[in-house]
């Protein structure tokens, strides 16, 4: 009889059940599968999903084992938004079993994150797109460019999703940080509708800082930069590249972070830009926030914290992971200490989780469909390839360079730690 409802009502209905109900729902009826499968169904329930909180935190973190080959054990949780980091009602299946090494998270874009592999382009880098929602996997070719006959290089990447063409898009920039004079910087577009990657003509007069974070917003992948390849964190500006236009442009910075930092890290909290930066290279430990209360506005940016050296409870802090709508602020410490942070009273609290620093994300779970028609393409197959790494990672003490996504859930959080209670004042 449901067959025989109109069209437009049965997907208006439909469009409102949560993505497990709707994957069962393909087994009613031929109409009912192709009409969840369609395009523009999928695009309507993103849009009503999108609109309500889903009032669950998708929480990763991972742990290294001490001893040969030092495996990766990595963790993928959900949390309801008011009792992180107590009380996880889900662990998601981790997307690559068989794996040593920790997938980095490039970004998440409408439920999909986009995960790399590539560690200072050591070895073939790979990127994969997962929808947890739907357990689905698509593999990213390897790029076309690898810039190898250069000597070492570093590749930035940045993932969002191009509104003026329905399309997902990884952007990867390779520059020379011995050679940037000589050898300009080579840019490359992935994109999910076309499944290739393709060499994108660019003006970058920026290297992108080595190890720096990306942030999507406003249409565009974000980086910190510098006007020549010195440092490790050095930040002379912000780089931005429009998935739509495809073109960079650049915003600049305060003055107080331009070469002063060993790491800088741009983040999204609230629809704006901040920056995070740690370690000063005068040796002080010290930790600092800042807004761009106004985007491409210069003027406008506005420091949110300082968290000094001299504060011997606070010192150490290698990574902003998440702005909480109660004001307060998840941080990680160098050695893996995960905590929260009142910037209104200075205290800290421990959430008693331990992992690799820069492994921690937290981000608000949104349920989509998007992927559902795609082949699910990773085996365990392509899993057991990973033998040939341990060199690197014997190398490399943490091959993670998580995305800095602020959790942006709406409500106060009651914020009750495993085992000791998390004031909010």
């Amino acid at each position: 009889m449901s067959d025989h409802l109109p069209q437009e009502l049965l997907a208006e209905n439909l469009s409102r059940l949560p993505v497990k109900s709707l994957l069962k729902c393909r087994c009613v009826s031929k109409t009912w599968s192709s009409l969840i499968t369609d395009p523009s169904f999928i695009a309507q329930h993103l849009k009503k999903t999108a609109a309500r909180n889903s009032g669950l935190l998708f929480f990763r973190y991972s742990t290294r084992e001490f001893v040969w080959p030092f495996k990766e054990n990595v963790r993928y949780l959900l949390y309801p938004d008011e009792s992180f980091p107590a009380n996880p009602v889900e662990e998601l299946d981790c997307p690559f079993k068989g794996i040593k090494r920790l997938a980095n998270i490039v970004g998440s874009c409408n439920g999909v994150f986009c995960l790399s592999y590539d560690v200072y382009g050591k070895y073939t880098e790979r990127a994969s797109l997962w929808n947890p929602s739907v357990r689905k996997i698509v593999n990213i070719p390897c790029p076309i460019f690898t810039f190898t006959s250069y000597g070492p290089y570093i590749p930035s990447l940045g993932f969002g999703f191009d509104s003026t063409t329905d399309d997902y898009k990884l952007v990867r920039i390779v520059c020379s940080h011995f050679n940037y004079g000589e050898i300009r910087p080579f840019v490359e577009i992935y994109s999910l509708r076309s499944r290739g990657w393709r060499k994108v003509d660019n003006n970058l007069q920026y290297v992108i800082t080595a190890r720096s974070t990306s942030a999507f917003l406003n249409g565009a992948c974000h980086w910190v930069a510098t006007k020549r390849g010195y440092g490790h964190g050095v930040c002379d500006a912000i780089v931005s590249f429009s998935l739509g236009e495809e073109v960079f442009g650049e915003m600049e910075v305060p003055d107080c972070l331009v070469k002063k930092y060993q790491f800088v890290d741009v983040a999204v909290f609230d629809g704006s830009l901040l920056l995070a930066a740690s370690f000063k290279f005068s040796g002080e430990s010290c930790f600092t926030v800042w807004m761009m209360k106004e985007y491409g506005v210069p003027g406008s940016w506005t420091k949110l914290f300082d968290i000094p050296d001299f504060e011997s409870h606070l010192k150490w802090i290698r990574k902003l992971v998440a702005f909480r709508q109660s004001g307060k602020v998840l941080l990680a410490k160098l050695f893996g200490q995960l905590v929260f942070y009142d910037p209104k009273t200075e205290e800290i609290f421990d959430t008693k989780i331990r992992g690799n620093a820069l492994s921690f994300y937290l981000d608000t779970f949104v349920e989509s469909l998007v992927l559902l028609n795609e082949a699910n393409e990773f085996t365990e197959l392509e899993a057991s390839e990973d033998n040939g790494t341990n060199e690197i990672l014997e190398e490399v003490a943490s091959s993670s360079n998580s995305l800095i996504v602020i959790d942006e859930a709406n409500g106060e959080s009651k914020e009750e730690a495993q085992g000791q209670s998390i004031s909010s004042q």
